[in-house]
């Protein structure tokens, strides 16, 4: 039989989930985009969501194709590969060249000039896998015409040259990393689209626990949907391999079509924690383990390698997984033993920490104890090995766990504790060489206590000789350049107010011999922060994204905490989405709760900085005076200065009395610091400014008043923009410059790329000529704005594109859509008195057509459309839920909306009839009835006489349901 086109392989999925932008760079539409992108990733990272984004996204036409197993020959997969490219180009031609079920004639029909760019995306590559039809696939993406731009999702390689066209610049891949949620979009995740908000620790946390995967994000809400915040917050810590839906999710769609051999390959080699051949062949007794753990790795399932193949890991989730089913399948005393035996192998690798962690398992706490001895690596931040350390059996007093402990504690940033851990340790044992190592390690702690403890520091070892220069240049930075460390030097300098000369100093700073193993990545996170303090975008942000998983995983805690903090700050400076202010207040309680003081100074400090940079003087001022406050009680004097410095410039630039003497006072306190830099943040002068590492001043050069209280940005009914209240001259603009302005403001706050523009825009002009009038257009768009009280950088330029931003605006369209997708998630979740106000709140704020002034522009057209569909529905859900509350006038209101919108919506007009009816306006509903089979006339669909007739089909009052209860 020949195979039949099924219409649902070929339909695009509907969009849900967050918008990642960081992801789209290289495969999402654009003159530098490859031809061919390859999204690569195990099951449930999110390919099909991410790719249905770019669909959504993209700006040329889309064709969309999910195979299935049954695709398994030329035939099947040309004529849906045909169907759904004529389809998407409205060419009836490319479905019948199909026909055949041959690969040639298809390529053929695609030269033909007619067929305009397209962008073909298909999903679940791996269900043809060693096929005839993966074969003719690889001709087809070898022989396509270029203008036919494919994006492929697959959990395994296809059969394409894939290093080949990554070299040549053809092809865009992702993989499962690239996937991987971030903790600051865990914390958007669930505050944006799953409407339950998690601190940022929790988020954090469940990041950790759940390694980013999607799946375990959207199955950890699921479990926890009907929680309130903190027993969800507590499900977090609680999180581990017996989730059932987890556990679920993993047997079905992970481990159910393995082979029996891998399944067991992975069941006991998780045992090992770190993987090598070697290592899985000696705890199984066989050979060919390095070959199949490049395989898992290669297939990506849920296994990566940070060295080249050195060592392999599995994902934490499915990890913890494993662990459960072992036991659970093999019994406790089964799986101690082998627990045991893989201690022994990690041991005789040398590899002490995955060795510890191993037999804490197999709870052979002698083993344990033997290897925490005071010249063992320290144990890491492995929470779980902690929890287990404190079962019946675990050694209490060993001097050398007392020791893992307290720097445990130091890595936790638990100065105070740690200390008095230290000083626990060195009692335990008469040992002169290990008494002098815990002092050693306790003198390097209590630098950071608040007051320095008087005693002299018991050798020099690197490492305390670092922490104590660290230590110093937070009382003062008078002279960065004697400093022996570079990370030491390039943190003095760029507190000393020389950020291009800290930027020199960390850019080509080296760890050196005998670095700390914490040095590296603080080198790396002081490096970030001084580059995205001259230059802030989102992309630097995310990179401190890398630091923070980092520090988790190599167990250094208090570093992970700072460089969330240092974060959150920058993305709340580059975007202060409600949703940023939010998590960021949260972070700071939970910092304060969390009993790490420099954590709290120094995020107190950047989180106020990112609101001042913002122009949010108010909300800096309690940041910022919490980091003064605590930069005094750690005797910081120059993190104290900086803070103190900060609020009297905000002072300054509100006008406050006694700010000038305030700045006078605290010149010379700065100046005995060394900070150089202060005595200019505060001198106020003409010509002079305030030091602004985000390129936003803080301080102009002569006084200005506030940013505007108001800004509104109308597109539906016709366009507007009022400043303060005031209509914008924008219209006087010439046409093709007025056009810009509202191009740009259609994709307000989203560059678009200037090619993009000058096709649209001046369509009949070179790309040189295009350009040309392009920047003298931006140039009269942005005087307009500027003359009517808006900033120059409401305009800018990002690279070769160009974006609309304007701060604090009242965007119609924005709102509107926000307030439908709002209204259909209350729908959803049954909450019917919420929907229905949340959607005639939407109908309200559309009023009209998308941008009526530009006529049938093609750059408009489908975006219109799409948002007066979007409001017909809206409305259509509204009228249905007032129906069922009883709220008929409501009802009757939104129905009549949502025909006016969209006649041809059959549903509407029903609805709409049998408001009237119950609202006893049976004219009415006649009026509508004859008004809707006049519609179907038009489309050639005739209705039953009896629903035309006034009053017919009405039920009896009797048996019409009650829905005012």
């Amino acid at each position: 039989m020949d195979p039949v086109i099924f219409l649902e392989k070929v339909r695009r999925p509907d969009l849900r989930g967050l918008v990642r932008s960081r992801l789209g760079h290289g495969v999402a539409d654009g003159p530098t985009t490859a031809s061919l992108g390859l999204v690569l990733a195990p099951p449930g990272s999110g390919k099909t969501t991410f790719l249905s984004h770019l669909a959504a996204a993209s700006t040329e036409r889309v064709a969309w194709y999910r195979m299935g197993a049954e695709d398994d020959d030329e035939v099947a997969l040309t004529r849906h590969l045909g169907h759904t490219l004529g389809a998407a180009l409205g060419l009836p031609g490319v479905i019948e060249s199909a026909a055949a079920g041959r690969v040639a004639g298809l390529l053929a029909a695609l030269e033909d000039p007619a067929v305009r760019p397209v962008q073909l995306i298909l999903d679940d590559l791996q269900e043809i896998a060693n096929s005839e039809a993966e074969r003719a696939l690889e001709r087809f993406l070898a022989l396509r015409p270029r203008k036919v731009r494919v994006l492929l999702g697959s959990r395994r390689p296809p059969q394409v040259n894939i290093p080949r066209l990554l070299v040549s610049g053809e092809l865009q891949q992702l993989d499962g990393n690239d996937l991987r949620f971030r903790s600051w979009e865990v914390e958007e995740l669930f505050q944006t689209v799953y409407e339950k908000p998690l601190s940022p620790e929790a988020a954090a946390a469940l990041t950790r626990r759940t390694g980013g995967w999607a799946a375990g994000l959207q199955l950890f809400h699921l479990a926890t949907s009907t929680l309130s915040r903190a027993d969800r917050e507590r499900s977090v810590e609680q999180l581990g391999g017996r989730s059932r839906l987890i556990r679920s999710y993993l047997a079905r769609n992970v481990l159910a079509g393995l082979s029996a051999r891998r399944r067991d390959f992975l069941l006991r080699t998780c045992t090992l924690g770190v993987l090598t051949g070697d290592l899985a062949d000696a705890l199984l007794g066989t050979s060919g383990s390095a070959a199949e753990l490049a395989d898992l790795e290669a297939e990506q399932f849920f296994t990566t390698s940070a060295d080249g193949g050195l060592t392999f890991r599995f994902h934490q989730v499915l990890q913890t997984h494993l662990e459960v089913v072992l036991v659970d399948e093999l019994g406790g005393e089964a799986a101690r033993a082998l627990y045991s035996r893989s201690g022994e192998l990690l041991e005789q690798a040398g590899r002490p920490a995955a060795a510890v962690r191993a037999h804490a398992r197999a709870e052979d706490w002698g083993a344990v104890a033997r290897l925490l001895q005071p010249d063992a690596l320290p144990v890491r931040g492995d929470e779980a090995l902690w929890g287990m350390l404190a079962l019946p059996g675990a050694p209490t007093d060993d001097p050398g766990l007392v020791l893992a402990g307290a720097r445990r504690l130091l890595r936790n940033g638990l100065v105070t504790e740690s200390v008095a851990a230290f000083r626990q340790a060195e009692l335990l044992l008469d040992d002169r060489e290990f008494s002098r190592r815990c002092a050693a390690e306790r003198a390097a702690a209590a630098v950071w206590l608040p007051q320095p403890t008087g005693e002299p520091l018991p050798g020099a070892g690197r490492g305390l000789r670092l922490s104590a220069e660290l230590r110093q240049i937070t009382r003062e930075v008078r002279d960065p350049g004697a400093a022996e460390h570079d990370l030491t030097r390039g943190l003095a300098t760029m507190l000393a107010g020389d950020l291009p000369g800290a930027v020199a100093i960390l850019r080509s700073a080296e760890p050196g011999a005998g670095a700390a193993a914490w040095e590296p990545l603080a080198l790396r996170l002081a490096g970030h922060l001084v580059e995205m303090l001259i230059a802030p975008d989102l992309t630097g942000a995310g990179s401190f994204e890398e630091i923070v998983l980092s520090a988790d995983v190599d167990g250094w805690p208090w570093l992970s905490r700072i460089a969330h903090g240092l974060q959150a700050a920058m993305l709340l400076g580059l975007d202060p989405a409600p949703w940023r202010v939010s998590a960021c207040t949260d972070l700071l309680a939970d910092l304060d709760r969390g009993g790490d003081p420099w954590a709290v100074c120094l995020t107190s400090l950047a989180v106020g900085y990112a609101y001042a940079a913002i122009y949010r003087d108010h909300q800096a001022e309690a940041p910022l005076r919490r980091a003064e406050e605590v930069a005094a009680e750690l005797g910081a004097s120059v993190l104290q200065a900086w803070a103190t410095a900060l609020r009297n410039a905000l002072a300054q630039r509100r006008g406050s009395a006694g700010a000038h003497e305030e700045a006078a006072a605290i010149r010379p306190w700065a100046e005995g610091l060394g900070l150089g830099g202060l005595p200019d943040l505060l001198r106020r002068r003409r010509g002079a400014s305030y030091v602004d590492p985000t390129r936003r001043q803080l301080e102009p050069a002569a006084p200005r008043t506030a940013a505007p209280a108001s800004v509104e940005l109308r597109g539906l009914g016709g366009f507007s923009l009022r400043v303060g209240g005031t209509e914008a001259g924008w219209s006087v603009l010439r046409p093709r410059v007025r056009a810009l302005l509202l191009r740009l403001a259609l994709q307000h706050g989203r560059p678009i790329h200037r090619e993009q523009l000058v096709d649209e825009l001046w369509p009949d002009a070179s790309l040189a000529s295009g350009i040309r009038s392009l920047q003298v257009a931006v140039s009269a768009v942005r005087q307009c704005l500027v003359a009517a009280g808006l900033g120059e950088d409401c305009l800018p330029r990002h690279g070769d594109a160009y974006a609309l931003e304007l701060t604090g605006v009242d965007d119609q369209v924005a709102t509107f859509e926000r307030l439908a997708r709002q209204a259909a998630r209350e729908q959803a979740a049954g909450r019917g008195v919420q929907a229905l106000s949340t959607g005639l709140a939407a109908v309200d704020r559309y009023t009209g057509d998308l941008l009526p002034e530009v006529g049938p522009a093609e750059w408009v057209v489908a975006e219109r459309d799409r948002l007066r569909l979007l409001a017909a529905t809206t409305a259509a859900a509204a009228a249905q839920e007032a129906l069922e509350l009883g709220e008929l006038a409501a009802g009757v209101g939104a129905a009549q909306r949502s025909v006016a919108l969209d006649p041809y919506h059959d549903s509407s007009w029903t609805l709409l009839v049998e408001l009237c009816q119950r609202s006893g306006d049976d004219s009415a509903a006649a009026v509508a009835r004859r008004a809707h089979a006049r519609v179907r006339a038009d489309l050639g669909v005739v209705l039953p006489r009896s629903a035309v007739l006034p009053g017919a089909g009405a039920r009896p009052a009797a048996l019409m349901p009650s829905h005012r209860s």
